[in-house]
């Protein structure tokens, strides 16, 4: 008993040990568990997205630029994220064509920020979207959207990648999916590589691929969310005691 009780404290000790690490680098960061960036084309005109409300505010950024002052969605800008655009480039055939992420959000489980902040602006062409400055000790869940020019080219095919400590792969979405059934690209557990980077990109066989948001989300790296089970466990065994 004596050497099990021993053994418990011991588990439990290194558990917090460690949290009280990762509690305090947390702290420290720019970017923590939680944390969700819009990024979505604009046009010649400003506040291309419609809905730009504290809880749900993006990034409305310009092709082949890079913008250095980076706010999540409540506002609050992110010190030392930027994010660089290449290629393509923008204009508004993506009006309004976003009604199928307002009415299948049960189905697809689209995100609600999409479904709220509906982007009128589409960025066109093979594009690159390379986001610096993450937090190396979280991974990332990307969700995007791609449509534009109407109920015309639902035939089309867009193809998103996603690039970080290794190859996420790709999600390739016909046009008229997303247009009718709010259809979108996925990509979960994202690591950045070693120097917090993700790159996007964006690509089509025979058309010019369309994208119209980006939404980053912080979620915990996953030997933490572990640590967390063992720490819990610890405790539990210890009151047993």
């Amino acid at each position: 008993m004596k050497q099990t009780n021993k053994q418990t404290s011991v588990l439990l000790a290194t558990a917090m040990g460690v949290f009280g690490c990762l509690s305090s680098s947390a702290s420290a960061a720019t970017v923590v568990v939680g944390t969700k960036i819009g990024i979505a084309p604009e046009s010649a005109a400003p506040n291309a997205t419609p809905t730009d409300t504290v809880g749900n505010d993006w990034n409305d950024l310009a092709a082949g630029s890079t913008n250095n002052t980076i706010h999540d969605l409540d506002k609050a800008t992110l010190t030392g994220v930027s994010v660089q655009f290449a290629g393509g480039g923008i204009n508004t055939a993506g009006e309004n064509n976003w009604i199928g992420l307002s009415t299948n959000t049960s189905t697809f489980n689209a995100p609600a920020e999409f479904v709220d902040s509906v982007t009128t602006d589409l960025w066109f062409n093979p594009a690159t979207i390379t986001i610096t400055g993450l937090d190396t000790g979280l991974t990332y869940n990307l969700y995007s959207v791609s449509q534009g020019g109407g109920s015309g080219f639902d035939s089309r095919e867009d193809t998103h990648s996603v690039m970080g400590d290794v190859s996420y792969g790709s999600s390739t979405v016909n046009r008229g999916d997303a247009r009718t059934t709010g259809a979108f690209h996925t990509f979960l557990g994202v690591s950045p590589d070693v120097s917090g980077t993700i790159v996007f990109t964006t690509s089509g066989v025979g058309n010019n691929p369309a994208f119209n948001g980006l939404l980053i989300e912080a979620v915990p790296e996953p030997s933490s969310t572990a640590l967390l089970g063992l720490g819990g466990l610890a405790l539990i065994l210890r009151r047993r005691k």
